[in-house]
């Protein structure tokens, strides 16, 4: 493992240093929350609002749906109930928020609370530690234990095909522990080389690799999921199933498309300029829908016959650099929303959204949404409207994509790749970049490559299925 060119990310938790192996037992009673009565690596799950844990304790949810089931309405019409009561349990004010005891078993990695009102409560240690990572983001900073995104640069083609970004095509579809594999560098690296991906199937291998990644974690038997239909014949499998629940994202551009227009289908979308042979700068696709892919894949089928070189590069990298480098270009791309847009006039599309370079959540880096070649010039607030305060907006963003520019430019951020046919790169669209190098072809040597998209609500699920913490 490459470790020397590779640094993990700070967890952005809390300052007690979370480690479910160091955890005595520890039972604190007559609490009020919010009390310091223990010390702090005893007391992390107080660190929770009383208030959150109440309502979350598992009683407050339908065991089966696990919608919550304390929602109070009419059942014949559905007008909310306007009880009193029912709001006040609800604030801090009911003594059904008071805790009385708490203590944490280190058998069961678990804790549990006893409510005033003598209700017991028990929460995993793990889920402690992910909701502590989504409660305080990046205003504190502790290792969880848990598995960290690892932020990377200076990297090459060579250290990544040795590396576990790197796995097989039927690693990845065939077996459950590929697709754990899979998703693991997905949500560490935020890129995956898929080797050996078949080029002469119609993409029905791409589409069973977006749905060995996305849809429901459950496959076998599942006559939804199109992945046991490739795994029992891979030949008649196809790209979709009608009713299906994993596999392609239906875009503008299909759901396999090619950059090829001699691969592309019918009636397909080719307004983009990736069907030409110029380089193409650092971007994320498709900054002009509101909630962008969260997974590009794409397979190499043919090589160009000069130049053509895949370029990856990590967003959440960058930015964090930026962050700590240039805190006022970071302020200005996390807090200015862009407008991106794609029209096509041939097939009828006209697309269009608004969003910062930078995504926020709690002050912890959650996207990216990069592409100014589908960046649309920027209208100041419409509280400036004076002329200083006009000069002043375009100016501070001048100044932040010279800095994010400058960035994004450096030589130890782009990983170069020359993709061989059968080569897939999975790329987490909203964290990562992806760009190439100018090339040359011909007409009967066309340089050829075939992919498709997959929602990030989709990785996101999987991402929880696998026990990793999505802020």
């Amino acid at each position: 493992m490459f470790r020397g060119s590779i640094r993990k990310v700070e967890k952005l938790l809390s300052t007690a240093r979370i480690n479910a192996g160091r955890h005595p037992v520890c039972c604190i009673s007559g609490l009020r929350h919010g009390h310091s009565l223990a010390n702090e690596e005893e007391q992390e799950i107080l660190s929770l609002p009383a208030q959150y844990l109440r309502a979350m304790d598992a009683s407050e949810f339908d065991p089966s749906t696990f919608q919550r089931n304390n929602v109070r309405y009419d059942p014949q019409n559905g007008k909310p109930s306007l009880n009193d009561g029912h709001y006040q349990s609800a604030s801090g004010k009911s003594r059904n928020n008071i805790i009385v005891k708490c203590s944490f078993d280190p058998k069961a990695d678990c804790y549990h609370i006893i409510w005033e009102d003598g209700l017991q409560s028990r929460f995993s240690n793990q889920w402690v530690k992910g909701e502590l990572s989504k409660y305080f983001g990046g205003s504190r900073n502790t290792d969880t234990g848990l598995d960290q995104k690892i932020l990377w640069s200076d990297l090459n083609e060579s250290s990544v095909r040795s590396s576990d970004m790197t796995l097989g095509f039927r690693d990845v579809v065939q077996s459950d522990q590929g697709m754990s594999a899979a998703l693991k560098a997905l949500y560490q690296y935020g890129i995956l080389l898929v080797t050996q991906t078949p080029t002469d199937d119609d993409g029905a291998g791409v589409a069973a690799l977006a749905a060995a990644l996305g849809g429901g974690s459950m496959k076998n038997d599942n006559p939804t999921s199109l992945l046991p239909s490739y795994r029992n014949n891979p030949k008649e499998c196809g790209i979709a199933f009608p009713n299906g629940t994993d596999g392609p994202l239906r875009t503008l551009y299909g759901t396999v498309w090619a950059t090829s227009t001699s691969f592309q289908g019918d009636g397909a979308s080719v307004a983009d300029s990736a069907y030409g042979q110029e380089g193409l700068p650092l971007h994320t696709d498709m900054t002009y829908h509101q909630d962008p892919p969260g997974l590009q894949i794409f397979t190499m089928v043919q090589p160009a016959l000069k130049g053509g070189e895949s370029v990856f590069a990590d967003g959440f990298a960058i930015a964090e650099n930026l962050r700590i480098n240039h805190p006022e270009a970071f302020s200005t791309l996390s807090q200015t929303p862009r407008r991106y847009r794609c029209i096509d006039p041939t097939t009828g599309w006209n697309l269009e959204a608004h969003g910062p370079v930078i995504v926020l959540r709690n002050n912890q880096i959650v996207g990216i949404r990069h592409n100014d070649l589908d960046r649309l010039p920027d209208l100041p607030p419409p509280n400036r409207t004076d002329d200083d305060e006009v000069e002043a907006f375009y100016n501070s963003l001048t100044e932040a994509h010279r800095a994010w520019d400058d960035m994004i430019s450096m030589d130890k951020y782009r990983l170069v790749v020359a993709l061989k046919p059968g080569d897939t790169m999975v790329v987490a669209n909203h964290r990562c970049f992806h760009g190439r190098y100018s090339f040359e072809t011909n007409e009967s040597t066309p340089r050829a490559v075939i992919g498709c998209y997959m929602s990030q609500d989709e990785l996101n699920s999987r991402f929880r299925q696998e026990g990793f913490v999505v802020p």
